[in-house]
């Protein structure tokens, strides 16, 4: 597939003219078909402004023009695209696909070779529903072990890769031997960022070559964690602080990071395990956990030395409905020192024993924001979060449709949130007879209508 850009190298090339630019360039197997803003450069707006007539002496209104102000001449008058900066160049090329970065090779001599130093590397794949899966992969496995091969050793920024099957047959493009091998390179580049999206299936990769200095931001879709992971992580990624996935089956039970400050464990990511897993992150800040609604009979993570944790997002789904109490008790306890908390509760219906210390004390907590779940019960779960809520600023009630709860009996009802100054209701289906019946819940407990902000 590379062969066509060497074949670019060798070749003098003529500037590109107003019509319609080559597409064929020597190999078959690659199409160069020039992205939309190579027709741009072809013609150059400027050029135009640089010839504008001055006024004849004698003319028709030469004399007013005479006597006015000489009008400041446009600095980037006369100035072409080619007139900038080699680094700006390079700059430019690296927010594009890799594939059109290599495509703008084409627009003149001062660009054939830029593609070698751009600092963020996209590589997509995507398999047309009527085209040759197999056919296609392969050139694309040449393409990006090509590029990787020639291009200069300059530093990497980013590195990712995405791959998209349109067909009717979902299938990873061969063995994930050569997507591991493209990430150890990305990581030998001193690349900061890796990012691996795969929407066809899942994708396993050898995570022994995760050893980066410099790594500090790395998102997996659809990547199959398997068993160690998070050990190489801590162990060979020392600078890494953000970690996002989406997805993902983890084999490990034991999460543990010492650099970590943001950790997002996505949608339809699951613990495979029937033990209990446990997250350890002493400097996370941010923690967002979306347990997986397939993933039923699986325990919630015990979470550990999350002194430093100041924001969460939580959605608890499908748990086992046997030890569900007991594991939320110890989750929220380990969420208690944040400051800002969005919960949302669909997993099977709980009926809390009396006086269940199942809620702990959020000291710090001022913001927080709660589904419909809390509403069952008369209200029960609204109001003991209110009540071990007490410096509590704003009140968010995002209304949606859950059909799980968590109901108790309360011998004390009563709430104190001295510093509360909003509480926001998001209506999403327009149930009026819930919203009056919470606003006079809210209005008969202190709350004034003022502090009251109903939004549909």
């Amino acid at each position: 597939m590379f062969a066509a850009a060497g074949s670019l190298h060798r070749r003098r090339h003529q500037p590109p003219s107003r019509g319609a630019l080559p597409v064929h360039h020597g190999a078959a197997d690659l199409q160069f078909r020039a992205p939309a803003c190579t027709i741009l450069f072809a013609y150059q707006p400027f050029d135009e402004m640089s010839h504008s007539p001055e006024p004849v002496a004698g003319a028709p209104g030469s004399s007013r023009r005479a006597d006015m102000a000489p009008v400041p001449r446009n600095p980037f008058a006369g100035r072409r695209i080619n007139d900038l900066h080699r680094d700006t160049l390079v700059h430019f090329l690296s927010h594009l696909d890799a594939r059109q970065a290599m495509q703008m090779s084409v627009v003149s001599l001062k660009w054939r070779d830029l593609w070698r130093d751009v600092r963020r590397l996209h590589f997509s794949l995507e398999i047309p529903s009527d085209d040759d899966y197999d056919a296609r992969s392969r050139r694309f496995k040449k393409f990006v072990n090509r590029l990787l091969m020639l291009r200069n050793g300059t530093s990497l920024e980013e590195f990712r890769l995405s791959s998209y099957n349109l067909g009717p047959n979902p299938k990873l493009p061969g063995d994930s031997a050569e997507p591991s091998l493209w990430i150890r390179h990305a990581l030998l580049c001193n690349a900061r960022s890796v990012e691996v999206v795969v929407w066809d299936d899942r994708l396993a990769l050898d995570h022994a070559g995760l050893t980066a200095e410099n790594l500090a931001n790395l998102r997996f879709h659809k990547v199959a964690l398997n068993r160690g992971f998070f050990r190489q992580l801590q162990t060979g990624c020392q600078a890494l602080a953000c970690l996002i996935l989406q997805g993902c089956p983890i084999n490990d039970t034991e999460i543990s990071s010492q650099t970590l400050k943001f950790l997002s464990i996505g949608q339809s990511c699951w613990f495979q395990s029937d033990d209990q897993a446990s997250i350890s992150a002493p400097r996370l800040t941010h923690f967002g956990f979306f347990d997986h609604d397939d993933a039923k009979y699986r325990r919630i993570p015990l979470l550990k030395n999350m002194e430093s944790l100041e924001t969460a997002y939580i959605s608890l789904v499908g748990f086992d409905d046997g030890i569900l109490v007991d594991d939320i008790r110890q989750f929220l306890y380990g969420l208690s020192g944040v400051t800002a908390l969005e919960l949302y509760y669909a997993a099977p219906q709980l009926e809390m024993a009396n006086n269940f210390q199942w809620c702990p004390t959020f000291r710090k907590l001022k913001f927080l924001t709660l589904g419909r779940w809390c509403l069952h019960g008369d209200y029960y779960a609204l109001i003991v979060f209110l009540q071990n809520s007490p410096n509590l600023v704003k009140l968010t009630l995002q209304l949606k449709k859950y059909g799980s709860e968590i109901m108790g009996e309360l011998g004390k009802r009563s709430f104190t949130c001295e510093h509360l100054n909003i509480v926001e209701i998001i209506c999403w289906e327009c149930d009026h007879q819930v919203v009056n019946s919470l606003e006079k819940f809210l209005l008969a407990s202190g709350i004034t209508p003022s502090q009251i902000h109903i939004k549909h």
